[in-house]
């Protein structure tokens, strides 16, 4: 069976607008109800990359009385750490304590409000950057395996500290082990791309038995300035396809 795993990166709005707007469910979230639906549709598994703060809120703030509602809907839907905010390159020369600090403090609000069965055993560091001390430091507080972005082959990009010799691997959807964590390349940043490229590009790598995909939470709000009002719809052809091409959602850790 050929899989594919699918992440969302750059996630918190969602989380404020459940607690500020005294939601009875978590699927009264416009968001989190559109997951739900290409779940029911695709058997889709989703995972939620979390900032700790934004202007106005941060995770110690979220409601945990959704915490059974996560529970029952851990086996599709889980969340895991990113970055502690929104800014460019937060981990690129930091050290192990302050990867530490941040990762401790996404995975502590996590396990309060939604629960273990929720916390993911990978993610995407934001701008995929870390010194070797930060690798350590994620793998010390439970992260396993790390997806992220290694350009191409004629514009290679240097992500977590990898030597090209490895990336270059990466890009040909290998899976690396090296400092004791799992490295995966994501294949597609869905975004980036109309509907039309997107499922293009998609083609070309119906030929792998594994891919990654990914996409970014803030395109899916009107107020957004890069707002893509077929954000849902996006989604829907591109698992369409790779479902009808013989793919299974999983996450990352169950390649």
């Amino acid at each position: 069976m050929k899989k594919f795993c699918f992440t969302v990166d750059d996630n918190i709005r969602f989380l404020r607008m459940l607690t500020a707007e005294n939601a009875d469910s978590l699927f009264s979230n416009p968001y989190l109800v559109m997951y739900k639906r290409l779940h029911e549709k695709y058997r889709l598994k989703v995972q939620l990359n979390l900032f700790y703060e934004m202007p106005g809120f941060d995770l110690s703030q979220m409601t945990d009385r959704f915490k059974a509602e996560w529970a029952e809907n851990a086996h599709w839907l889980k969340l895991s750490f990113h970055s502690r905010l929104e800014n460019v390159d937060p981990y690129l020369s930091s050290g192990y304590q302050e990867v530490y600090r941040d990762c401790e403090a996404v995975h502590k609000e996590i396990l309060r409000f939604a629960g273990e069965q929720s916390l993911g055993k990978t993610t995407t560091i934001h701008y995929c950057r870390t010194t070797e001390e930060g690798l350590r430091a994620l793998r010390d507080h439970g992260i396993r395996g790390l997806l992220g972005l290694f350009g191409t082959d004629k514009a290679p990009r240097n992500s977590y500290s990898l030597p090209e010799s490895d990336t270059s691997l990466l890009r040909k959807g290998e899976i690396l082990h090296r400092h004791e964590l799992d490295f995966y390349s994501i294949d597609l940043v869905m975004n980036l791309y109309d509907r039309e490229e997107l499922l293009r590009r998609l083609h070309a790598l119906l030929n792998r038995d594994a891919l990654r995909v990914m996409i970014h939470e803030q395109y899916f709000y009107s107020d957004y300035h890069a707002y893509q009002p077929d954000f849902e719809e996006k989604l829907d052809h591109a698992f369409g396809l790779l479902c009808k091409n013989g793919y299974e959602s999983c996450f990352a850790e169950e390649f």
